[in-house]
């Protein structure tokens, strides 16, 4: 079956600077793809440049087998969700109107149906924000207004997931849920694709760790496989060790 999302040998430079060099991978459904790197290494870029928002200096992406350039805007936006790193605060919106542009690409670009505001309250229900349904987005919290911008993704019900560092301004539980909430899209067959900076977010609830270094793959494993071997950590930090506790979960310590 082809992967929903192919990327091959995609390149980026500004300034003459490469910021990604020859970056191939594939995410197909029912994968949590978890992209992970120190600053700089392309990370962000790589998630602008299969949602549209940049063009690559080399390579190509292609989504269900067709290259990225011959979707129109509409039709892209049926099959891939994007969330990106940062959203202006000052969105003049209450979130339940911002969540219920989520579902544009599938009504008629006047009126909502009642499928509409049906997915829009069960994507804010999943995320825990119904009760800021009325509340403008500039009201809202770091961690209130990345839950509405999570809900607007998944009211969109996309097949294709791109969330760059979903879990930014949430509390400990909150970020749980979201990862939680990530697996439960896998399950249903989506595919997603998350950056994060957290490792033990990742070996929970990743199905497949890839870690870019020098705008490059150096590692593109299995959550499995990853969990048994701790040397790609040193792609990070020299401080960081791999263990498993007691419940047999994988956990990386600082020290």
């Amino acid at each position: 079956m082809t992967a929903r999302l192919q990327i091959k040998d995609v390149a980026w430079h500004v300034e003459g600077r490469p910021v990604l060099s020859s970056v191939s991978l594939d995410v197909r459904d029912g994968e949590v793809a978890v992209v992970m790197g120190p600053n700089g290494a392309g990370k962000s870029t790589l998630l602008d440049i299969v949602a549209g928002l940049r063009q690559p200096t080399g390579g190509g992406v292609r989504l269900n087998g067709r290259p990225a350039a011959e979707w129109d805007l509409r039709e892209r936006a049926r099959l891939v969700a994007h969330l990106p790193q940062s959203v202006r605060p000052d969105l003049p919106f209450l979130a339940g109107e911002l969540v219920l542009m989520g579902r544009y690409p599938h009504t008629d670009r006047w009126f909502e149906s009642d499928e509409d505001r049906l997915s829009v309250e069960r994507a804010m229900q999943r995320t825990d924000c119904w009760d800021l349904r009325d509340r403008l987005v500039q009201t809202l919290s770091g961690g209130e207004r990345q839950r509405v911008l999570l809900a607007a993704c998944f009211a969109q019900t996309p097949q294709l997931l791109l969330l760059d560092e979903p879990s930014t301004h949430l509390d400990i539980d909150q970020q749980l849920h979201c990862f939680s909430l990530l697996r439960e899209e896998s399950e249903r067959g989506v595919a997603c694709m998350a950056v994060t900076h957290d490792l033990n977010l990742a070996l929970t609830y990743a199905t497949r760790i890839i870690v870019l270094a020098q705008g490059r793959v150096a590692l593109d494993v299995p959550v499995e496989e990853a969990a048994r071997r701790p040397e790609w950590l040193a792609l990070f930090s020299p401080r960081l060790t791999l263990s498993t506790t007691a419940s047999g979960r994988s956990w990386v310590s600082y020290g």
